[in-house]
Order: C-alpha cells, then structure tokens, then sequence
C-alpha cells in the first residue's frame, strides 16, 4: 500500500521513518564503514584515497540547465566526480534528442589520461527535434575511463531561464533581488546550499490558469552516489507579499502548483528545500506557463499501431478535453510516452500501455466479460467504487494479472480483488515490486480456478478514493511458464585484453523450472563474449565479455536475453526468448547497494586500467559431492596502483549475493580460501567446495572476479578466462 502519490522507491525525507529493510542495510552498513575505516580503505568526497583505484569511470551528478528545448539547440555543464576529461560521445535514450561534447576551457590534454580531477566538468550541446516528445531522458558519457553512469536531461516546450550565478550581483537568494523572468518559461536553477531560497519574479501578461511544474527530486533517482535527497516546495506570492498558493509532495517530492492568476502583473516565486538544506548537484527545472500538464489520460491503454480517442486528465482541463493518440506498432506489449494535442496545442509527454490484445472497458450496471487475453481500461471515478469483470474458467485453468496505474500518471493505489462465483474473496493482491522498485501496482502470478464458473476480477482504490485521475489498465493472460531477467549492471567497462563479466537474475513465473541461456548482440569491435546459463537450481548466470589485446576505444549499446523451452498443458514445447532490463546500481544513505531500472546497457572499451591481467591456475573446475579444488591466481597490476582488492566467484555486497553463478550447492570455502590482497599483493587462491548433496552440473560458467573499490558500493570487476565447473554424479 503506498499513499503518496508518484511515491519513488529511494526517497527518504528527514523525518521520516526507515523501512525496516532500509534500516538493516543502513544498521550493517556502519558496521562496515567503521571495519573499512578501520583499515583505511574509505576516501570521501568521490576522490580515492592513496592506493585505491586511479581511474574511475566517471559517476554523473548534474546538469545545468537540467532542461533543453524542443526544436532547439541548448548549451549545458556537466558535472561529474572523476575525470570527464576526452569526453567523445554521449548517448541519449528514446528518440528525438542528440547531444555533443566539448572539452571544457579549463582542460588540458594530459587530463584524459588522469582522473584526480575534482568535480570535473564538460560542456554538453542537447539538440531536441520539433517533434521530440518532452520528458525526463537519460543520458551517459563515453570517455578513456570508459562509459559513465546516467545522469538525467528534462525535454520541455517553454524556454529556459537560468538562475543568475551565486557570484552575480545581485543574486536571486532574497525576495528584493528576484530574478527576472516572463511566463511561459522553464525556471532552471539548484538549491545549491544549506537555507538557500531562489527567487523568481514571475511575469503575467494577462489573467488566467497558470501551472508549475517542478522537476528535481525525480533528476537524483539514477545517480550512482547522492547520499541525500531534495525535498522541494513552491511558494507564490502577489507583488503585495501575499501567499496566493504553496505546493509541496505531488510527484514523489516534486511539486506541481496550479494556480488562477487574478490579473496580469509580477508575481514572486519562491523556491527552496522543506527542510532548508542544499547540495550543489541539487537541481531543477520549473516549467511555468498556461500549457495544461496532462499528468494521465483515459483509457491508459492504446492499440498498437492504432489511433486512441483518450480523455485528457490535468487540472483546469473539462472531461471533454480529448486527444487523439497514436501509438507505433513496434511498441506492443511496452509502456511509451505520446505527446497529446489539445486544439492546436503541443501538451507534455503523457504515458501509455501499448498493446496489441484486445482492449475491454467497464460496462455499468453489469460487469465486462474477459476474452484473455485481454487488457480490462476503466476508471475508479468515485470514493468507494469498485469496478468488476467478468472472468469465465475451467476449474484448473490459471491465469496472471498486472495492473498499471501508478507507474504510468494514475493517482489509484489499486487493489485487486478475484472474487467466487459467490462474492466471497479467493485472491487478493496490493503493492508489487517491479524492477527492483516498490510500486502501489498489483501483481497476481498463476492464479488458478478451483472449479468451473465465473468469477469476478475487482479492482478498487485501497484508500476508497476515486475521481478523475483515477485511470487503470489490467494485462490478463493465460498463466504459461516464463520468466523476467534482470541485469545487475547498465554498463560494462573494458580494456584492451581484460575481461568482465554481466551477472543476470530471472525472476520465475507461473511455475518456469528451466534452464535459460543467455546471449548478448550489438557488442563494440573487438569485444567477444561467452553466454553462459541461468541453472534450473539457481536465479543467477553470467555472461563473459573480453576486448582484444589490439581492441581501439569504442562503445556500444547492447541487447542482452534468455532463451529457454517451456512444455504448455497441450504437451506442445514452445521457444521463449525475453529481454533484459538494466538496472543502474545506487550507492544507498548507510552504504546499502540499491538499484534503478535505465533504458539502456552500453558496454565501452577504454583505456588500460589499474588491473592489467588475471592468471587462474585452471578453467576447469570437475568435483564430486564433498570435494574441493584450489584455484590459485595472480593478479598483475598497473605499475603504481597498490590498492586492495578482493578475488571472489560472485558479485556481492555486505554479504548479500547480487550476481551468484555458481552451481547449487558449491561454494567458495573462505577458510581455505585467500580473497583479499592488500599493499599490492599480487597473489591468492580461491577453494572452491561441494556439499554431500550437491546436484551433478556439467560445465556451468562462473569467473574468478577481481574487484577494484571505487568507493565504498561501486567497484571496477575484472575476470579472468572463463572457468567452467562442473559436479559429477555420486
């Protein structure tokens, strides 16, 4: 159950009470800070302390402007921690948006091979279409220390207005030294300090609904180190000093003020943090204008390659204001953002449910019949209502739903209801996690029917609120075997002769017990890869990734996917082969590791890095249950890098496994094992062990992995050849 509207998955306000998973993380991770501090292993403020990792990939904190506009071409810095430095591309998502690099006036051309630079910038030109559809896109940067992670840039339609600098005179920290500015404009700035306010004196040429719309807090989701959050609010005030409206929480912490301005004139506009505090890499963009923000649309769900007459949801707006959407035909079965126009007039991106099933609305007084599969669209359109469908089945037969609400706009926090033919409740599901993230979204896997009959599928607000924002859309289809994978990483950093490994997790569903082998396509010249496999005993596989000796810098962004066979109740055997979702690791308040769905996986090849080669003694590990085998390594590093670093068969992080391979049953005997390296140590081993009652695996891929700490959650992982293991039967 989640009550905030938007709610993220990260946010956590002063204040507020730590979930009790949060808590344990943030509990072990100061446990762990104070052994690595103990050691000497922690450094703050993103630069390594003396021997740890020279070459970081460079972790993206903010863009000023955070926005670009449509049909134009904008200038920006970036600023990073580590070297952006020889900076040669950057990669956008979605499509409309291209953006370029240049050196920024103070770099020098020894820079690039360095990565000492504190807070080091770049200069970034966005140019977005006329047709580019406004939003939030991510982006990274392709350099020697290869690709970083993802900052994020906001497409908006109304020009930017940039704060003045802190060391302008005047400024815009105080109501009489107001900056400036003439609505429609996007307002981009940064609650840069503790007790910072920016002032904006907002211009009405005429009277009428006005909107601001803030972006901030939804800028810092993806960034790989914020130890904090913004918590913004608005304030607007008549000339007279008069508070006409404040808006606070409306998207996660981001707010949305809609306001009737009385009469044309100036108006004072103040920005700041709930709380008073400030970060530099704090910022945001305000779109400020009469532009309706559509926050949702009804039906959310829209034909593939078909055009959708849709009800337009967005304060001020009357129920007739529609729009006709069309959503390509490669987008089936996707979530994609449109841009609605209402009476001539280009709105904001609004997101949608793609699909090419049929598409079954409510019908009052009686309930829709379910032809799965199907997608069921209505609307909780008031307080106590709950809409029904109707769902005939066999007894045995058994079925999946997923509601999309929340994470597409909708205000419902929906609960779903399968209902016998009786009323009385069979199934019931809230909150479901997707990607890693909470979301007020239910999820019901492999529902089955205990008799013939027809039942009621139910779906309410479990608040018992309803209203026009309150849109839905439920995917229903016949529960067959398959699965979902995840990658643990959203990129992958190579140099010339090094390996790395990508972990993958598969997330079973209605009852997939197979074996999925996983493929990579799209990877950079002089990259090969081995595939390795998910286990039907095991969540976790891997793919090994290597660039030649010879291999130039390069980047590209690659597709990674299982394949497997699943039996259907027909006895009929089926291919399936699912994508992976990338997930961009989070270096979490505590030290907890957390993770953020990105859009896209690119996988570099930069310069040499501070681990040069690993030797592993043999690439074949044969056991028998109750055996071990020793593996011995040599590590050759970069001639002055002396830090520490640890050798392991897995990616894990405060004891808890994020990328485990290895066979059930087998695992790296640590007191017979040397994993850590420290004052440039060169030399260890690893034993690996099978239990008595280890199942029998023929050659399952699972690299020895060196990790080079970059801080004190993200690190650089190096493999060595692949290693395949395998247990014979007793």
């Amino acid at each position: 159950m989640q009550a905030d509207s938007q709610a993220s998955a990260w946010r956590i306000s002063s204040g507020s009470c730590l979930p009790v998973a949060q808590f344990a993380a943030w509990r072990v991770g100061i446990v762990w800070w104070l052994v690595w501090a103990a050691a000497g292993a922690i450094w703050w403020g993103g630069e390594p302390a003396a021997g740890q990792t020279s070459n970081s990939y460079p972790m993206l904190m903010s863009l000023r402007p955070a926005a670009a506009v449509v049909g134009a071409t904008t200038e920006h810095e970036l600023s990073s921690r580590y070297n952006l430095a020889g900076a040669s591309a950057v990669v956008v998502s979605g499509s409309g948006v291209w953006c370029t690099v240049a050196p920024a006036e103070s770099e020098k051309p020894e820079d690039k091979d360095r990565n000492d630079v504190s807070a080091s910038k770049a200069k970034l030109t966005f140019t977005c279409a006329a047709d580019a559809v406004p939003g939030i896109r991510d982006f990274r940067v392709i350099t020697p220390h290869g690709a970083s992670t993802v900052g994020q840039c906001v497409v908006v339609r109304e020009p930017v207005a940039v704060e003045l600098p802190d060391n302008a005179s005047p400024g815009n920290d105080t109501a009489a030294t107001a900056q400036p500015v003439t609505s429609p404009a996007t307002l981009c700035g940064a609650i840069e300090k503790g007790e910072d306010a920016d002032f904006w004196k907002v211009r009405f040429e005429s009277p009428g609904p006005a909107v601001f719309h803030m972006v901030s807090q939804r800028l810092l989701n993806r960034l790989h180190d914020m130890q904090s959050r913004v918590d913004p609010m608005l304030t607007l005030r008549r000339g007279d000093g008069v508070t006409l409206a404040t808006a606070d929480n409306t998207f996660a912490g981001d707010p949305l003020l809609r306001v009737m301005i009385p009469e044309a004139g100036d108006y004072l506009l103040e920005v700041r943090d709930v709380r008073y505090q400030g970060n530099v890499d704090w910022t945001y963009a305000i779109e400020v204008g009469a532009r309706p923000l559509v926050r949702s649309v009804h039906p959310l769900a829209v034909p593939a390659g078909g055009v959708a007459d849709v009800e337009l949801i967005a304060g001020g707006l009357a129920a007739e204001a529609r729009a006709a959407l069309r959503a390509p035909a490669q987008a089936a079965g996707r979530v994609v953002r449109l841009a609605p126009v209402l009476d001539g007039v280009a709105l904001g991106g609004v997101d949608v449910y793609a699909t090419s099933d049929p598409i079954i609305g409510e019908q009052a007084p009686s309930a829709s019949q379910c032809a799965v599969p199907c997608v069921l669209v209505g609307r909780i359109d008031a307080p106590g209502e709950a809409d029904r469908f109707t769902l005939s089945a066999h007894k045995g037969e058994a079925f999946s739903f997923e509601v999309l609400a929340r994470r597409i706009g909708s205000d419902l926090d929906a609960r779903l209801r399968i209902l016998h033919p009786d009323q009385k409740s069979l199934s019931e599901a809230d909150d479901a996690t997707y990607q890693r993230v909470l979301s007020a979204d239910p999820f019901l896997d492999n529902w089955t029917a205990p008799v013939d009959g027809d039942y009621t599928v139910e779906i309410s607000d479990i608040h018992s609120r309803g209203g026009s924002g309150f849109p839905y859309c439920v995917k229903v289809v016949r529960a067959t075997p398959t699965f979902l994978i995840e990658a643990d990483t959203d990129k992958t950093l190579l140099a010339p002769g090094m390996a790395a490994p990508i972990y993958v997790r598969a997330l079973r569903r209605s009852g997939f017990s197979g074996d999925i082998q996983l493929a990579i396509e799209g990877l950079p010249p002089g990259v090969t890869a081995v595939p390795g496999r998910i286990l039907a005993t095991g969540v976790d596989g891997c793919i090994w990734l290597e660039a030649a000796a010879d291999a130039q810098p390069s980047w590209s962004n690659v597709t990674i996917s299982g394949s497997s066979a699943v039996r259907l109740p027909d006895g009929t055997t089926v291919p399936i082969v699912i994508s992976a979702v990338n997930l961009q690791e989070i270096y979490m308040p505590g030290g907890g590791r957390g993770h953020y769905p990105v859009d896209l996986h690119t996988v570099s090849v930069s310069k040499p890095m501070d681990v040069r080669g690993i030797t592993v003694s043999s690439t074949a590990v044969n056991l028998r249950p109750g055996e071990s085998q020793r593996l011995d390594i040599t590590v050759e590093r970069a001639p002055d890098y002396k830090g520490n670093i640890t050798l392991d068969c897995m990616l894990q992080h405060l004891e808890t496994p994020y990328g485990n391979p290895l066979p059930k049953g087998v695992t790296v005997d640590v007191a017979a094992s040397k994993t850590l390296l420290t004052a440039g140590e060169s030399s260890g081993h690893i034993t690996l062990k099978a239990a008595a009652d280890c199942p029998p695996v023929d050659r399952q891929l699972v690299p020895v992995t060196v990790h080079a700490s970059i801080n004190f959650v993200m690190k650089h992982t190096f493999a060595s050849a692949p290693v395949e293991v395998s247990v014979a039967a007793p």
